[in-house]
């Protein structure tokens, strides 16, 4: 038997004594003991799942969730046309696989919009757009794909623009994918920072810092 210190209270094993010193009543350093504010609010009430099968006893269903949420698990009900959803969904991911490689309006990082019949993916492009029409510099969109090899596979890209019959590629960052394109098309001509600080002078110094809001409405 183990017996409290302070009020002497027996106890068969150390744990419930060492449990019970430190909230002894008795005990000058007692922590008081704090209880749960639930704690026994609902004490002899009958628990909702009494008796309910184990694949029922979620007191509220996934679908239930989902509904609360206003939102749907996007499956169907008849197995028909949830097979038709899920080839619909196929289909439209092998169409997706095909195309990439190719130029994708929206795709850049950057902010977007049209100006004067170009839609720019980055403000840099769209300063370089500015320059070149404002300095009679001909240019337009590029829509011829190159090939590389990336990760043992053939993979397709579009650089951006011709200019002056050369390809034109404007590039904020490097990344071994891109030096991949770069060394599988060596007679693209690459822009990065520095090369785009002219363009980019211009623009802001003819229509301030904000000219990305030449973006057409």
């Amino acid at each position: 038997m183990f017996t409290c210190l302070f009020c002497q209270r027996l106890f068969t094993n150390a744990g419930g004594l060492g449990a019970h010193t430190k909230h002894c009543a008795v005990n000058p350093n007692m922590v008081p003991f704090k209880r749960h504010p639930n704690a026994g609010r609902k004490k002899g009430a009958i628990p909702w799942n009494k008796g309910l099968a184990g694949d029922i006893r979620c007191k509220k269903s996934e679908e239930e969730k989902l509904a609360r949420k206003g939102k749907s698990s996007g499956k169907c009900s008849d197995p028909v046309k949830e097979t038709e959803r899920i080839a619909k969904i196929k289909a439209s991911a092998k169409i997706t696989h095909v195309k990439n490689g190719g130029y994708r309006q929206g795709s850049g990082r950057g902010k977007k919009g049209w100006y004067k019949g170009f839609f720019c993916d980055s403000s840099w492009e769209l300063a370089y757009v500015v320059y070149c029409l404002e300095h009679n510099i001909e240019i337009k969109r590029n829509t011829e794909k190159r090939k590389y090899i990336w990760n043992n596979k053939e993979r397709t890209y579009i650089p951006d623009f011709v200019v002056n019959n050369q390809l034109i590629e404007i590039k904020g960052y490097s990344s071994p994918q891109w030096k991949s394109k770069l060394t599988a098309n060596p007679d693209i001509s690459v822009l990065y920072e520095n090369d785009m600080y002219p363009m980019i002078t211009y623009t802001k110094s003819k229509y301030g810092n904000d000219f990305v809001s030449l973006y057409e409405k």
